[in-house]
């Protein structure tokens, strides 16, 4: 199997690199633009509920989750989970979908212009369901096979190439294949919720130094996607090399 040196020198190493980059920058780009007031006297909810009903969607609830920016839109159950980061308000719980203000506090500095863009984000994702976006609905598509083939593929693999059976690590590679495109579909469905989001945040006078940061926060996240399908690739790249080297 080539020993572990290749793994290491060929899949390890890069990974940790590109994705300790992308998890800096996020951070770095967070703390630096969180800082800056957004110039909305709204808190993380009633910004949320704000934009949803704007856009038309209403039916979508609001929860909170905890965690460092975990903020996500979950389009199965049409919930937008905002996390405790963002919130500033660990503490709170789940909200009425259909009212208009939340009765949250707002947080003494005001909305920051980092809670602002990861907020309107996911909101683009929402807006995206709604409108049934082709690269959203592929990757819901796909879900079950991702989940089986990170799970599995790489057993399938090892397996193969132990016992010898390479009909079996082929197997595993298509299997593992379908998480790696997975990671490459996700690349457009963030970029389109990217482009909702500077559009919502513009509508509401986010224009000039606070547009910029809302711009930077959501390229340091997007990043983070682009990692992850790099980081997949190359570990597709290497299993692929480890098969084809063998003999039957």
């Amino acid at each position: 199997m080539g020993g572990f040196l290749p793994y290491i020198l060929l899949v390890m190493l890069p990974s940790i690199a590109i994705t300790g980059w992308a998890a800096w920058r996020v951070r770095s780009t967070y703390a630096k633009w969180s800082k800056v007031d957004s110039g909305i006297r709204l808190s993380a909810f009633d910004f949320a509920r704000q934009l949803l009903d704007r856009q038309g969607l209403r039916d979508v609830r609001i929860e909170p989750v905890e965690g460092q920016l975990t903020d996500h839109y979950d389009p199965r159950g049409k919930v937008l989970r905002v996390s405790s980061t963002v919130a500033s308000q660990p503490q709170l719980g789940n909200h009425d979908p259909q009212a208009q203000m939340l009765g949250v506090p707002v947080p003494a500095n005001g909305l920051s212009v980092a809670a602002a863009a990861v907020i309107a984000h996911e909101v683009g994702h929402a807006l995206q369901d709604r409108e049934r976006d082709p690269w959203m609905t592929v990757r819901q598509a796909i879900v079950p096979a991702v989940q089986l083939g990170s799970g599995l593929g790489p057993w399938l693999i090892i397996g193969g190439l132990i016992f010898n059976l390479l009909s079996l690590s082929w197997l595993g590679l298509i299997f593992f294949a379908a998480a790696v495109i997975f990671t490459f579909v996700t690349l457009p469905v963030e970029i389109g919720a990217s482009g909702k989001a500077l559009a919502f945040v513009s509508n509401l006078g986010m224009m000039g130094e606070r547009q910029t940061g809302a711009r930077d926060v959501l390229k340091a996240a997007a990043w983070t996607y682009v990692a992850a399908a790099l980081t997949a690739l190359l570990t597709f790249l290497y299993y692929l090399m480890l098969i084809a080297g063998r003999r039957d």
